[in-house]
């Protein structure tokens, strides 16, 4: 067989009757003058460059292991969370040579706030219940790699799937409780309290700079609702200065008691009359009388108000004001 070269050219869209898509169109010429019955011709394109890549691959040093699976989580009685999964089947020939990563968080909190443990030569785990926000839910999943101190390498494998939980209610208390301090001049703490209490309970955030200082309050505490639970979070920002490596600050979050003064003067809320009884008139009037709750000031006097309506007319109701 013979091999010949063809001249091609590379159409330009102004050479196109329809707009160019994403393939390149090419035009090669030949001329031949020879058409004999049985002559058959084979046409290829062959780019100019050597087009190709290689790679030698060592297959200890680049493993990824199929994900976890089988993830589960069940309370214990000493209110900790058991974590337990199974390595998958096409690398159980890996043994003992995997870590694993675990990460759990909130719901609706995203996985960049979750919470990471990275664990060797295990396929379980405890997470203490101090870790966790009472009566919220919970979602974890498990990673594996090749462990460090093993003889394989490569990258970690694809989540398991997910498994979800959630933790028993813990009445009234404040909740997660955190603070973080920005490096400059800012320690920012937050906290999550249950929505209801919300409007009649106020929370104050108080603080020590050094165990022998006066505790401070801090204002303003700012609010804003967490979606799909009952709690709200309430957060405020301490001022730092002279901050050190040495510096820690004792926060506390608690109810706070609200005064207020009343002066009982100007909030006085008489007895209701009693003994109410109507007698009817000569002059077709009717005198309506009741007897009168007696206060110790005779200074004080006292305005009545009479309300009445013909029966079953309960909506078209008369007042009256009379003062004694």
């Amino acid at each position: 067989r013979e091999n010949k070269d063809m001249f091609c050219k590379r159409q330009t869209e102004k050479d196109l009757h329809e707009t160019p898509d994403v393939y390149v169109h090419w035009v090669c010429h030949r001329t031949t003058d020879y058409f004999g019955i049985g002559v058959e011709d084979f046409y290829g394109f062959r780019p100019k460059k050597v087009l190709q890549t290689e790679l030698h691959v060592d297959l200890f040093k680049n493993v990824q292991p199929l994900p976890p699976h089988n993830l589960s989580v069940s309370s214990m009685t000493s209110g900790d969370f058991l974590l337990t999964w199974k390595t998958a089947n096409g690398s159980q020939g890996l043994g003992n040579a995997l870590d694993y990563e675990v990460t759990y968080k909130r719901e609706w909190e995203s996985w960049e706030e979750a919470a990471s443990l990275v664990l060797s030569n295990t396929t379980h785990c405890t997470l203490s219940h101090e870790d966790f926000v009472p009566g919220s839910s919970y979602v974890a999943r498990v990673r594996a790699r090749p462990g460090q101190a093993s003889s394989f390498s490569g990258q970690y494998s694809k989540w398991s799937m997910e498994v979800s939980w959630k933790t028993p209610e813990d009445g009234l208390q404040p909740r997660n409780l955190r603070c973080l301090f920005n490096g400059g001049d800012r320690l920012t703490c937050s906290w999550e309290v249950k929505k209801v209490i919300t409007t009649s309970v106020l929370f104050g955030l108080f603080f020590r700079v050094t165990p022998a200082s006066e505790e401070e309050e801090c204002s303003p505490v700012h609010e804003k609702t967490l979606p799909h639970t009952p709690y709200v979070v309430q957060s405020c920002e301490i001022l730092v200065s002279n901050s050190s490596s040495q510096s820690q600050y004792h926060v506390s979050v608690r109810a706070k008691t609200e005064d207020k003064l009343i002066e009982a003067y100007k909030n006085i809320q008489v007895l209701p009359p009693a003994n109410v009884s109507v007698t009817a008139t000569e002059n077709q009037e009717y005198e309506l009388r009741w007897k009168k709750h007696s206060l110790n000031y005779s200074f004080i006097t006292q305005r009545y108000q009479v309300k009445f309506w013909e029966n079953n007319q309960c909506e078209k109701v008369t007042y009256k004001v009379q003062e004694s």
